[in-house]
């Protein structure tokens, strides 16, 4: 069976379609579809068959932070109590996490599926509730793990990873006021992540600058390989533009990375997509956590820092091959599916300002009331959870109603996300 539906779609015709948001983007439907996904998470997650897990990724600290979107969505935050519940989740996580038994000190430093990502979450929540001593207490927590990312983190990825940490790190500048994460933190684990790849590329002899493993595999994708980690590196206060400058920024630093985001322009095939790893790889996959949905992210930033239509171009076939290979039978998650890709279409409409990526999403959103997809889809281990479930596509289904600020869970490319000179 083929991984996707084909898309029943017609390609956006501004004659037929419209130009206005309110036209391309069915309102009435998003928010029926919230109000009906968040009520089946509500329900779900209280039964006694529920299977509990605390982490971002697929536990409840994911649900908690879908509950603190929706408390700032102009459309959606009066329709529940959205931080009563993002608090009362976020401390089922803690307590599924302190139940656990001891675990390897790199799990302080995890995001997506640590300790970091739960502390993260919970000190935005604790200040919008204006909670500001349990905040800064809890951001103290989050910086714990610098230390492990230093010292005992086996990983650069993003799920436990390096890369990870830092895309928590520049959430909460992005999401408190106070951007209580310094420059000086960031660049430091930025340096770690270099020399690892430099070495790591070296013993193995591969043709480009910078390069990590995971598990002993060398992945690509976003979820645990290169993609992700060097979009991580270009959001850095290394790529602060002074004057015409970067900051702070070594040349032989700038040219590994540099060097290394070029490759990527290398390995596209002629659809569009990218292997999930760099040798031995048979899979032609089309999500965010392996293919071209995840590394269009990496692209994009690469456009907007070095100004170079390649990275755009190279985006545009992603988006294209998403268009028509994208509507993922494995569900309605943002890790693998039908969400995460239309999110690749958000990540457009930003960047160009033109009306078919919204469309495309709005069809990608419309799709997920279809028979065909109601029948035809694998139903997720963790329906309810952000990445593979329901609450990532209520994440995804508020970005839709709010296109010029809409950005995938903690991979935003548009915002400034340290503390500026």
């Amino acid at each position: 069976m083929s991984r996707f539906f084909d898309n029943p779609y017609d390609e956006y015709n501004e004659s037929i379609h419209g130009t206005e948001t309110t036209t391309i983007v069915n309102k009435d439907l998003v928010v029926q579809l919230v109000k009906d996904f968040t009520a089946t998470i509500l329900t779900e997650t209280k039964k006694s068959n529920y299977k509990l897990r605390d982490d971002l990724y697929v536990g409840e600290a994911g649900i908690a932070f879908m509950f603190w979107k929706l408390s700032r969505s102009r459309e959606f935050k009066h329709l529940f109590p959205c931080l009563e519940h993002a608090s009362s989740y976020i401390q089922r996580a803690y307590e599924i996490s302190e139940s656990k038994p001891s675990e390897d000190s790199s799990s302080i430093a995890a995001f997506l599926c640590g300790k970091s990502g739960i502390n993260a979450v919970s000190a935005v929540i604790s200040h919008d509730l204006g909670n500001h001593d349990e905040s800064r207490r809890l951001i103290a927590d989050f910086l714990k793990g610098h230390v492990i990312c230093n010292d005992n983190c086996k990983a650069d990825e993003m799920l436990v990873g390096r890369a990870g940490y830092l895309s928590g790190a520049y959430w909460l500048n992005q999401s408190l006021p106070t951007k209580p994460i310094k420059n000086e933190v960031i660049q430091d684990v930025c340096q770690t992540i270099i020399k690892r790849g430099r070495g790591y590329s070296r013993a193995r002899r591969y043709p480009l600058p910078l390069m990590y493993a995971y598990h002993e595999s060398d992945y690509l994708g976003a979820a645990h390989g290169l993609c992700a980690i060097l979009h991580m590196l270009l959001e850095s206060p290394w790529f602060m533009k002074i004057g015409c400058e970067f900051n702070n920024i070594s040349v032989t630093k700038l040219n590994d990375i540099k060097a290394s985001v070029e490759h990527f322009l290398l390995i596209q095939d002629a659809d569009g997509n990218f292997p999930t790893k760099y040798y031995n790889s048979n899979k032609k996959l089309i999500h965010w956590c392996h293919g071209c949905a995840g590394v269009i992210y990496l692209l994009a930033k690469a456009y907007l820092i070095f100004n170079e239509d390649k990275y755009l171009e190279a985006a545009r076939k992603c988006a294209d091959l998403i268009w028509g290979q994208g509507l993922l039978r494995k569900g309605p998650g943002i890790c693998h599916g039908v969400a995460g890709n239309g999110y690749a279409f958000l990540l457009m409409f930003r960047l160009t300002r033109e009306n078919k990526y919204l469309y495309r999403a709005a069809k990608f959103m419309e799709f997920l009331t279809t028979d065909t997809f109601k029948n035809g889809a694998r139903k997720p281990d963790r329906p309810y959870s952000l990445y593979e479930g329901l609450a990532g596509t209520v994440c995804f289904l508020v970005d839709l109603l709010q296109p010029s600020v809409a950005h995938f869970p903690f991979m935003d490319v548009f915002d400034v996300k340290y503390n500026e000179i």
